[in-house]
């Protein structure tokens, strides 16, 4: 893999060989991730003060681009080393917060102007959403909160970033299909019941009015934890979320298998992978929520967490 970076001055600057490096894709929760080792080189000093982004290609295609947080320049057993580390495009959003704003009938145009675009993310791609009517930004919010609050309660859509660093505002779709039969270096899976939720309710503290949603699936398994939660009034704020879409984020972390593998970049968030592993008693679908990939003196690795 090789890595360059964009700095202040918009010059693009290819990095020495690394060393060592880590990059970590999700499917959008919370943010991608990089770290990359490479032994340092004084003339690079203001190269690396100034960098803003940083790009990462293997095989001829791009694999990642976020942008740089801070670098650590360090001598130890392995030399005079300097350390790149930063996230995603997504950083931009997650570290901007902004004042309040009540938008009566909000579009998808309104929310890419103002929390979007205004952090200097440009590449979009995004399907029709309906608009939301009352919706309320407060004071404080990230700009991630307000577009993911949209999204998910125009179209229940959660934004997520490609590869490349743009923006996908699309439903989730199955990405490639992989079959998984062993070959790995390390397996861990977990059924997780603590603090997952079997039920919420959702009370209107003004009307009165209340709406229930339940995860069958936990409850038949003896999980008891019940949730309530107030609302005052039917302005939708852009950290609320629905009863239902409260089981279903809770949902999400109930059943996860880690497999590490051999090799990099092997799969994208999104992908279905079918596990056939007799020796743990586990076979099914699971859906790649995060893949990292990694070079370290042991070799490469690829790690995929997945969700039921």
């Amino acid at each position: 893999m090789t890595g360059s970076v964009k700095t202040s001055t918009g010059q693009t600057v290819e990095l020495p060989p690394l060393v060592q490096w880590r990059i970590l894709r999700t499917d959008g929760d919370p943010c991608d991730a990089f770290a990359v080792q490479f032994a340092h080189d004084a003339a690079l000093m203001k190269t690396l003060q100034e960098a803003v982004t940083f790009s990462a290609v293997q095989n001829g295609k791009t694999v990642f681009c976020g942008v740089v947080d801070d670098f650590e320049i360090r001598l130890d057993k392995n030399g005079l080393l300097t350390e790149l580390t930063g996230r995603g495009m997504g950083a931009k959003l997650l570290d901007t917060q902004v004042r309040a704003a009540e938008f009566g009938s909000a579009q998808l145009e309104d929310i890419l102007r103002d929390y979007v675009r205004s952090c200097g993310i440009t590449k979009i791609r995004a399907e029709s959403m309906p608009p939301v009517g009352s919706f309320v930004v407060e004071t404080g919010y990230t700009c991630w909160q307000v577009l993911a609050g949209f999204c998910r309660h125009s179209a229940n859509i959660r934004p997520r970033f490609d590869a490349d660093g743009g923006l996908i505002l699309e439903r989730e779709k199955p990405g490639r299909k992989l079959e998984l039969k062993g070959g790995a270096m390390k397996i861990s899976y977990e059924q997780n019941r603590y603090g997952v939720c079997t039920q919420q309710t959702i009370i209107n503290t003004r009307t009165g009015q209340q709406t229930t949603a339940e995860n069958a699936q936990v409850r038949n398994l003896g999980g008891f934890t019940k949730n309530v939660t107030g609302r005052s009034g039917n302005k939708i704020r852009a950290t609320w979320r629905t009863a239902q879409q409260r089981v279903e984020d809770a949902a999400r972390q109930f059943r996860t298998v880690c497999v590490q593998l051999s090799g990099s970049f092997l799969a994208e968030p999104l992908d279905e992978v079918q596990l056939v592993l007799p020796k743990l008693g586990l076979f099914g679908v699971f859906t790649v929520a995060e893949v990292e990939s990694a070079c370290d003196d042991t070799g490469e690795s690829c790690t995929l967490t997945m969700r039921d």
